[in-house]
């Protein structure tokens, strides 16, 4: 700051005058800071930014004396890295800054509600399904969706199969979900009876027993379970409709 020297001149015979001179003292020496540690916290819970940090205190010093001491900061801090500018100001106005990290990292699970279950016929002559449309997911995210997969690998086989969903985030974070898909045979099997037959009767009797009947010819789909027909022996004189069955493995 001023300071005011006083100058005295004084004569032989004791006469004296003075005069004032101001010395003027200037602090141009810029205040020293150092910024907090550097902070990594975790967005709040359902949102993609952080509130309520704690960013902890600079340390600073001054030749003179420390005005004041400021950041930039605002909340809520966005997902990533923001810079806090922390400016020191003494009692001159001479300034200095020093510079802090806020990281914010997202390490919530999206979510996911997998589509209904499904429920197809095999196609026509095959023992699988294609085509099948599985519908969307719901999905949702703090931050952001970055990918929605599944792993169905397609024909689908008879019986069930599930279908697991896969949701990702931006950051990277993913939670799964759970799909069946069933798919039925609904396709009858095919027969063609063995050709008919014309047998005698046995001897001393009206009856014929021990008749070979033959094999029918069967296909399926899928599979053939069973194949059955409801002749009893002995067989009367005439003619006798033996009914043939098949059955595939769905029944």
């Amino acid at each position: 700051g001023n300071t005011t020297v006083t100058w005295i001149v004084t004569d032989g015979s004791g006469n004296t005058e003075t005069a004032t001179q101001v010395v003027t003292v200037t602090d141009t020496e810029k205040p020293k800071i150092t910024a907090p540690a550097d902070i990594s916290v975790n967005s709040d819970a359902g949102k993609c930014t952080a509130s309520g940090v704690t960013l902890g205190t600079p340390v600073t010093s001054d030749n003179c004396s420390v005005g004041s001491v400021t950041n930039n900061a605002v909340e809520p801090f966005a997902l990533g890295n923001t810079t806090v500018t922390w400016t020191v100001t003494d009692g001159s106005g001479n300034t200095e800054t020093a510079t802090q990290v806020v990281t914010v990292t997202d390490t919530e699970k999206p979510k996911i509600t997998a589509p209904a279950d499904v429920s197809v016929n095999s196609d026509a002559g095959k023992c699988t399904a294609t085509g099948v449309a599985l519908g969307m997911p719901v999905t949702s995210d703090n931050c952001s969706v970055g990918s929605v997969t599944n792993n169905a690998v397609e024909p689908f086989a008879l019986g069930n199969t599930t279908v697991i969903w896969t949701v990702m985030d931006g950051s990277g974070n993913k939670e799964t979900a759970t799909q069946v898909v069933t798919v039925k045979d609904a396709e009858k099997p095919k027969i063609t009876a063995p050709a008919d037959v014309t047998i005698n009767a046995d001897a001393g009797k009206c009856t014929a027993s021990g008749v070979a009947l033959g094999t029918p010819v069967t296909s399926d789909n899928c599979s053939v379970a069973t194949v059955t027909n409801n002749a009893v022996e002995p067989f009367a004189l005439g003619n006798t409709t033996v009914i043939w069955t098949v059955m595939d493995g769905s029944g």
